[in-house]
């Protein structure tokens, strides 16, 4: 376990939409796709991510009529795909965060390639479990 990278345990693909999708449907993909998080793109960028604990949230209030841009958190912890998988969590913890968003490493501003989660790594902790039975 503890010379994986990144890219051996993250999840490949984050549902994705626009500022202006509505909750119900951002919702609906994260519902859809059993995801932690969806991400705001915007030309081409990541303008920010909307998670389980911002549609909670929402949820008090009248998320109806609310938009993605009304709850996202702009701004994302990202790491790219082929650092060590110690140096991620290490990150995740120093941050104070449930998970990152892998980007390619590419200067242009492109969309995340995938998503580091601590589910993944109690899904990697379990598996490795099962194979010292």
């Amino acid at each position: 376990m503890k010379d994986k990278l990144v890219r051996d345990v993250m999840q490949i693909g984050v549902p994705v939409c626009k500022r202006n999708t509505f909750l119900a449907d951002v919702a609906r993909l994260l519902s859809e796709e059993s995801r932690d998080i969806l991400v705001v793109m915007g030309d081409d960028c990541v303008e920010g991510v909307v998670s389980q604990s911002d549609l909670a949230r929402a949820f008090l209030g009248d998320y109806a009529t609310m938009l993605a841009q009304d709850i996202m958190s702009e701004g994302m912890y990202t790491v790219p795909p082929d650092i060590p998988l110690e140096v991620a969590v290490k990150e995740m913890l120093d941050k104070r965060v449930h998970q990152l968003l892998v980007m390619p490493d590419s200067p242009a501003c492109v969309a995340p390639v995938g998503v580091l989660s601590k589910r993944h790594l109690i899904e990697l902790m379990a598996e490795s479990q099962l194979e010292t039975v």
